[in-house]
């Protein structure tokens, strides 16, 4: 098993000296299955909101507009916290 790793790693590192399309398509291999889940859940989302805010209950409505409140203010603070994680690393360098 450990000469096992020692090879992959071996064979990753000439992979990436030699350039070409290696880490293009790591990169895609790590990136592609990502954005479909997230593009999953949006739409997952958007159609419960369009559901939510077609109800004729009040009550549905109102837990839909508490629920997109939450989502919001999640979304915003994750990329808040990306973006100052991100900004601190450059002033470090």
């Amino acid at each position: 098993m450990i000469r096992w790793l020692h090879t992959d790693r071996h064979w990753t590192r000439e992979q990436l000296k030699q350039g070409g399309y290696f880490v293009l398509s790591y990169l895609l291999s790590i990136i592609t299955p990502m954005f479909f889940a997230a593009w999953s859940l949006n739409c997952f989302i958007f159609a419960m909101l369009i559901a939510g805010f077609s109800s004729q209950s009040t009550i549905c409505r109102a837990v839909t507009a508490l629920w997109l409140v939450v989502y919001v203010v999640t979304i915003v603070t994750t990329l808040m916290e990306f973006v100052w994680k991100f900004t601190t690393s450059l002033e470090l360098r």
